[in-house]
């Protein structure tokens, strides 16, 4: 068989399994991202043993509606300043955990940063993600995972 270039949705799912191993790992990912945030009370909930739904909520700093829109793009973090690896004082990378969760199921982000006049929200399934539209949420950052591998 001759070498070829995978499909885009084909990586994002490979990827996708070096993250998403679990809803466990899912629920792991949101719990550190939110830690990070500096978060001093941190909701989870989940249905379906995480498969159907996992919910994480936090009141930390959120992110205003650029960031929101980076966060779900591989390869893309908050979490380090430069190039140094040496240099991560975070739990891990908010931009690979979130768009690992959205090609494995369908993700909703609503967030609010305090220097926003109300919260932003976009979903991710699929890989595909929507536009970033104006939400209400009163402080932090809402995450909801549904049909986690589409169960």
């Amino acid at each position: 068989m001759p070498v070829r270039q995978l499909a885009e949705g084909i990586v994002n799912r490979i990827a996708a399994g070096e993250v998403v191993e679990r809803p466990a790992s899912v629920v792991k990912e949101l719990v550190e991202n939110a830690l990070d945030a500096g978060a001093s009370r941190i909701e989870v909930a989940t249905e379906g043993g995480g498969r159907r739904r996992i919910l994480v909520a936090d009141d930390g700093t959120g992110m205003v509606r650029s960031d929101l829109e980076l966060a779900v793009d591989r390869h893309a973090t908050s979490k380090l300043d430069g190039d140094d690896l040496l240099a991560i004082r975070t739990l891990g990378f908010r931009g690979e955990a979130l768009p690992s969760i959205g090609a494995v199921a369908r993700l909703s982000i609503t967030t609010r940063h305090a220097d926003e006049q109300h919260a932003w929200m976009l979903s991710v399934e699929g890989g595909a993600k929507s536009d970033a539209k104006p939400a209400a949420l009163s402080a932090g950052t809402r995450v909801e995972v549904r049909d986690l591998f589409y169960a």
